[in-house]
This record gives C-alpha cells, sequence and structure tokens, in this order.
C-alpha cells in the first residue's frame, strides 16, 4: 500500500510538476566535467546553469522587487526536487509502465524533433511549387460515383464479414469477384455520378468527407454506423477546377508544413533505428 501511495504522488507531482520540460530541457545526463555549467547535480544527472538563469529570470519578471538570496535558493530547490522525483520514477520503472507518462515523453519528443521546422522561412516559391506536384490534393471532388458494402448487425459477425471483405480487397480482388457480397442496405446507393449533397444523403456528411479523398479504384476500411458496418469504394469521380494558388495559399503552407515535420520525425526515427539495436521476436 505505501509503495502504490508513493507510485500516485510521485504521478501527481512528478509528471505535472514539469516532467516534459525537465526531461528535455532543464536537466540532462552527461558526463561530469569542470566546466561548472551547471547550477546542481542530482544522482547522476546535472541542473544546467542556463535553465536555472532562465527559471530566476521568469521569476524575476513576476516580481515588482529583484530576487534576493532566499528567493535564488528556493528556485533551485524546486529543480532539484523536480529531479529527485524524475530520478525515483525512473528507479521505480514508471516511464516504461505508466502510459500516461509514456504518452507525455513521446509527444515531448516529437514536438522536439519537429520544432525546428517551424524556424524555417518558406519561400513562395517552394509553396507554387508543391502546390504545382500536389494540385489533386487541394482539388475537391465534384462528383462521384460509388458503391458501399453493408454488413447488417442483426446477421451476426458484422465486424469480421467487413474485415474479411476488405482484407480480399487489400490483396487485390475486385468487389464483384468477392462472394460475400454483403447485407441489403436502407438505401441502396445509384450507379451513377452524383453531387456530393446527393452523396451526403445516401452516406451521410462522415462517410461523404472519406469518400471525397478517395481516388478510383480506392476503397476504405470498415466504418461502423447505425446498424451495422459499411465499406465504401469509389468507382469514378469527376473533380471541380483547380482552386487559384492565391486563394489558399494558407492552406498549402499548412499541408507542406505538415508533410515537412512528418518526414523529419520519420528521418529521425530511422536513424534511431540504426542507432540502437533491437530484437524483433520473429514467432509473434
Amino acid at each position: 500500500m505505501n509503495k502504490e501511495r508513493l507510485i500516485n504522488t510521485l504521478l501527481v507531482l512528478g509528471v505535472f510538476i514539469g516532467i516534459s520540460l525537465a526531461l528535455f530541457s532543464s536537466i540532462r545526463d552527461t558526463n561530469f566535467d569542470d566546466s561548472r555549467d551547471w547550477a546542481a547535480r542530482v544522482g547522476g544527472a546535472e541542473i544546467s546553469k542556463e535553465k536555472y538563469l532562465l527559471q530566476l529570470d521568469g521569476l524575476n519578471s513576476d516580481k515588482r522587487v529583484p530576487l534576493n538570496k532566499e528567493d535564488k535558493a528556493f528556485v533551485l530547490e524546486r529543480m532539484i526536487e523536480e529531479e529527485l522525483l524524475i530520478q525515483r520514477a525512473k528507479d521505480l520503472g514508471l516511464f516504461s509502465t505508466n502510459t500516461m507518462i509514456r504518452g507525455t515523453i513521446v509527444q515531448q519528443m516529437i514536438n522536439m524533433v519537429i520544432s525546428e521546422n517551424s524556424l524555417d522561412i518558406v519561400s513562395n516559391s517552394e509553396l507554387e511549387s508543391f502546390y504545382k506536384e500536389n494540385k489533386g490534393f487541394f482539388t475537391n471532388a465534384d462528383r462521384l460515383r460509388l458503391k458501399q458494402i453493408y454488413f447488417s448487425e442483426e446477421k451476426g459477425t458484422a465486424l469480421e464479414r467487413a474485415e474479411n471483405f476488405y482484407l480480399e480487397l487489400i490483396q487485390g480482388k475486385k468487389a464483384d469477384q468477392i462472394d460475400a457480397e454483403g447485407d441489403k442496405s436502407a438505401l441502396e446507393i445509384p450507379d451513377t455520378l452524383m453531387t456530393l449533397a446527393k452523396v451526403r444523403e445516401y452516406i451521410g456528411p462522415s462517410l461523404m468527407q472519406v469518400a471525397k479523398m478517395l481516388q478510383p479504384g480506392e476503397f476504405t476500411a470498415p466504418k461502423k454506423v447505425i446498424g451495422g458496418y459499411k465499406i465504401i469504394i469509389l468507382l469514378e469521380r469527376r473533380d471541380a477546377s483547380p482552386p487559384k494558388f492565391e486563394f489558399i495559399r494558407e492552406r498549402v503552407k499548412s499541408e507542406y508544413q505538415k508533410r515537412k515535420d512528418d518526414q523529419a520525425l520519420r528521418d529521425y526515427l530511422n536513424k534511431l533505428k540504426k542507432r540502437y539495436e533491437i530484437d524483433r521476436n520473429s514467432e509473434i
């Protein structure tokens, strides 16, 4: 019980005091040297003098009078206590077993990896080139012809049947080559090009938003709907005229930055996979 109480205390204090900040900025594991660029040492970690001074600056800006010796000592003690909690949490294995802490760490690492991209200045010519290469992505579908495969829960095993159908589609079979054709739906979709408004009437707004992003021949994974599951297969699409770049520049910039961030994270993870030894269980 005492160990459980200690773990709960560490969760409340260690995480919310600043595990994400302390782990990646204020405190860093390092080899000790004589440069004295640290404010304190706690076990095998250093609290950097730079971060300590930043904490003092932050506190000083909130006070009307200059910080005194007691104020500075108070700040350092809080940072030391924070590090003690973090090291104790590490000793208890919370970094590897607690999903909340792991999630916080993973998110902070992702933010750290992609943060450098936000500092880059993107030229207008880069955005225009990106737009031209991905014009189809920024062009809305005007009309769609699609097919839905419906699996009713009334017959049971709806999700299993839908997943089996989806797997066969992935393996390259055409919908009309698969024996399990699904069940009757309350609204049968006509085999013709329809406006997005009409598509919405047949499959609803959520599935319509998914369908308009598909290319002919593509299909969705099983989607939960009232009474069962649906797989949407796009047969044909007619696109509206591409929007002018100057009208959607911010949207283009946002997508450009997103893809750049995704690539930066992927490159970083690939480097980590080469740096650390990884053993994969061949039996699973």
